[in-house]
């Protein structure tokens, strides 16, 4: 079962910048919104990763298993930036496998395949116990603007991701309520179809 334990924060930092929502919605040049704009902000990331099934924010995840596999692992997390693999011991101590004795790559998808190298051999886990085995998955895009971000082109923050949070998160901060005395119509081409163009399907 694949399950978040920590995002990874550094700060105010995220994908998308509050600079560049005040900057959409014409706020630059006042802070009395700026809490609640933090609040939208927030909210329209996590939308926008729901349903793109993109890992928008820099988190660590956790496969927990009862013992080894074979073959290959897949992990349905895009993108993907790390893999680290720890076992309880027959004693229930952790230890952590050399990485040298397997390897992930990246799909097309930006998710992971994690498969053990010839040089591995299965060492004995805890008996009845469900975490014996723990995959550590860090995933996410790079935060812009922060030192290393770039370096990888395939965590670049899709400039489509950008539009759509800041598109989603300007509509919730001029539309308040969850009903509207008037009629609204969609935009063609606007968050939508940003949305569905970047929809990783599994």
């Amino acid at each position: 079962m694949l399950k978040l334990i920590d995002v990874i924060a550094d700060g105010d930092a995220r994908p998308v910048s509050l600079a560049d929502l005040k900057k959409h919605v014409n706020a630059a040049d006042f802070v009395d919104d700026d809490e609640q704009l933090k609040i939208y902000l927030d909210a329209a990331i996590d939308f926008v990763a729901g349903r793109t099934s993109l890992t928008l924010r820099r988190s660590t995840f956790r496969i927990d298993r009862c013992d080894w596999w074979s073959g290959c692992l897949n992990v349905l997390l895009t993108p993907v930036r790390d893999v680290t693999i720890t076992f309880l011991d027959e004693a229930g101590a952790p230890q952590i496998i050399d990485p040298a004795l397997y390897r992930w790559d990246r799909t097309k998808l930006g998710t992971a395949e994690i498969r053990f190298l010839d040089a591995f051999t299965s060492p004995a886990v805890k008996a009845d116990t469900f975490n014996a085995v723990q995959i550590e998955i860090e995933a996410g895009f790079d935060v812009p603007d922060v030192t290393g971000a770039g370096d990888d082109p395939e965590l670049v923050f899709p400039p489509r991701a950008r539009q759509a949070v800041l598109m989603v998160a300007a509509s919730w901060y001029r539309n308040r309520e969850a009903a509207a005395e008037n009629e609204l119509k969609v935009v063609p081409l606007a968050a939508d179809a940003l949305i569905w163009q970047m929809r990783v399907y599994r």
